[in-house]
């Protein structure tokens, strides 16, 4: 018998399905996911040829502002002042949200009254709202996106989102496919899924493929060695093609994915021995929570679980292997198999708020109550448990749109990364080096820590600390520069004369308030702008041959330019999602 998932519809049904096609064991061969190249670049601060202005040095903790509005907003701030403040200035305002960080009052009271959540169902969404919606129902976007985006409404960016199988994403995988990755390499599958990221018109099919990732774990570092990395890539393609899938369908093809029947030793069960791993962590860690189920459970769910078994790179199921004993599960009794165990869990009383609460806590903000969660339970009984249905719920909630959530969550590395790379390069650069400076980050797509995942996923905060805060800055760096560092990372840096000449940037003020508009969707106070402008405009220290003409007819040392947009980038706004 093949998996599962062979029962499963081929076509599309409704909105929201779009189907397509612990430790390693002793002696497993383990793959060192060092950096081959980046490492040197991205923690060197010394000056390189073409860096952006001062050397990246470590940011002196301060609650304040990392920008702070002052008598001295006139003045020409350095970049080791405009930036001296912001590790302990992140670590604070992810739990306020950017009301206190932008230091505008307006801003703040407006937010506060619930400006977000308050012109929702507006015939034109804000650039707020749709900035706020896509970098958490993705990885941010460009001015061109915020505006297709925001033409349509807010209800109808998130129809948009979620009926992904109507945008076409064909330039994506082209793209793709002409790099001839090497998809049995962890590096390539790694390189291949974050330009998927970057690149794909679907951003919140991809977006939902990570939290799936980050939920049923699985690593290419426990999945049968470098002959079968390939389980990788179709656990992967699973994910991505039932994202919005019902989560009994979901829960069904997991249980048959050979990279999860390698991973937690469903594969080693058989009828007279059941392993008991991958029953625990189903119920643990996927579905119900501690608390919910005893050690018996865990047994005679081992138990109905077994017959599954890995051929090369496809899942068998042998009937011949399956303990066919009457076994109690969970109150119910009977000769269980698999699809029992799925159905019993999927219904489960305590199912529902348990996926609501992983759900909201990654795409929302962290600790939500009952209430909170209350519309996403009732999402998911009423819909027969489709995922799609439940997080339509969630992007129309008034949560999603309030000021707890708004900027209320550190960037994950990939989000980070992702969103810089998608904003600014876009489809011009090739992705060598993302895995190794994500990595660096302390997130390693294909490669969470152990089966609970990624803790940043839960609390934000632990994504950062002084080495992954001066990777980040450093990636910066290497984005917007053209120097040594650039060369030995090989990442593609960001082409500012030619965003300057597509977007016809005619001064200093517009340069700022166009990136204003997509990096903080347009709520820049007014004195930190003008230390923006200033910088921009002050006579470079250095000697600069190169320049950067706007279309006014002024030019600029490349390095002031350049410098603007890391201080915008490297403030703990941008690093707030």
């Amino acid at each position: 018998m093949d998996s599962p998932l062979s029962n499963l519809p081929t076509e599309p049904q409704g909105s929201f399905y779009q189907p397509s096609v612990h430790q390693p064991d002793a002696g497993e061969p383990t793959v060192p996911m060092q950096p081959a190249t980046a490492p040197s670049a991205l923690l060197d601060n010394t000056p390189a040829s073409g860096q952006v202005g001062e050397p990246t040095v470590p940011m002196q903790p301060a609650a304040a502002s990392p920008l702070p509005a002052s008598p001295n907003a006139g003045r020409v701030p350095s970049r080791r002042r405009f930036m001296g403040k912001s590790l302990a200035g992140i670590a604070a305002l992810s739990g306020i949200g950017i009301a206190a960080a932008a230091g505008g009052v307006a801003f703040e009271q407006w937010i506060a009254r619930g400006g977000l959540a308050g012109v929702i169902h507006g015939p034109m969404a804000s650039e707020v709202q749709i900035g706020h919606l896509l970098r958490r129902a993705g990885f941010g976007a460009t001015s061109d996106e915020l505006a297709l985006y925001r033409n349509l409404g807010y209800s109808g960016a998130v129809d948009r989102l979620l009926n992904y199988s109507q945008v076409p994403d064909d330039a994506m995988e082209n793209r793709l496919k002409a790099l001839n990755l090497n998809l049995n390499l962890p590096v390539d599958q790694q390189r291949w899924w974050l330009l998927r990221m970057a690149w794909t018109q679907r951003p919140l099919l991809e977006k939902m493929t990570l939290f799936w990732h980050g939920v049923l774990t699985s690593s290419f570092r426990k999945v049968g060695g470098k002959n079968a990395y390939m389980r990788m890539i179709i656990q992967n393609n699973f994910l991505r093609a039932h994202a919005f899938d019902t989560f009994d369908n979901i829960l069904l093809g997991i249980t048959s994915d050979p990279a999860m029947l390698f991973y937690l030793d469903l594969t080693k069960s058989s009828k007279n021995s059941p392993n008991e791993n991958y029953a625990r962590e189903l119920m643990e860690l996927f579905t119900l929570g501690l608390g919910h189920y005893s050690q018996v459970d865990v047994y005679e769910g081992a138990a109905a679980l077994t017959g599954w078994h890995v051929k090369g790179l496809a899942s068998k199921y042998n009937p011949a292997d399956h303990n066919t004993l009457t076994k109690t599960y969970l109150g119910r009794t009977g000769n269980l198999d698999y699809k029992d165990v799925v159905n019993i869990l999927a219904n489960h009383p305590a199912t529902p708020a348990f996926i609501a609460r992983k759900l909201f806590t990654f795409f929302s903000y962290e600790n939500p109550s009952a209430a909170d969660l209350q519309p996403l339970v009732d999402s998911y009984v009423k819909s027969g448990h489709n995922m799609g249905a439940v997080m339509r719920t969630l992007l129309l909630s008034p949560q999603f749109s309030s000021a707890q959530a708004y900027r209320g969550r550190v960037k994950s590395p990939v989000e980070f990364t992702v969103g810089a790379y998608r904003s600014l390069v876009g489809m011009q650069g090739d992705g060598t080096g993302l895995p190794q400076i994500t990595t660096l980050m302390g997130q390693t797509v294909f490669d969470p820590p152990n089966v609970a995942g990624w803790p940043g996923d839960k609390v934000s905060a632990l994504w950062l600390n002084s080495g992954t805060w001066m990777t980040r800055l450093n990636y910066l760096d290497l984005l917007l520069v053209r120097g040594r560092a650039a060369r030995a990372a090989s990442t593609s840096s960001v082409d500012l004369q030619a965003i300057v000449n597509a977007n016809k940037i005619a001064s200093p003020e517009n340069f700022v308030d166009y990136f204003a508009s997509f990096l903080y969707d347009g709520t820049l106070d007014s004195n930190r702008r003008t230390q923006l402008i200033n910088y921009f405009t002050a006579r470079d220290s250095g000697k600069s041959a190169s320049q950067i003409a706007l279309s006014g007819g002024q030019s600029y040392p490349i390095n002031r330019v350049r410098g603007t947009l890391y201080l915008m980038m490297a403030a703990p706004e941008y690093h707030l999602n």
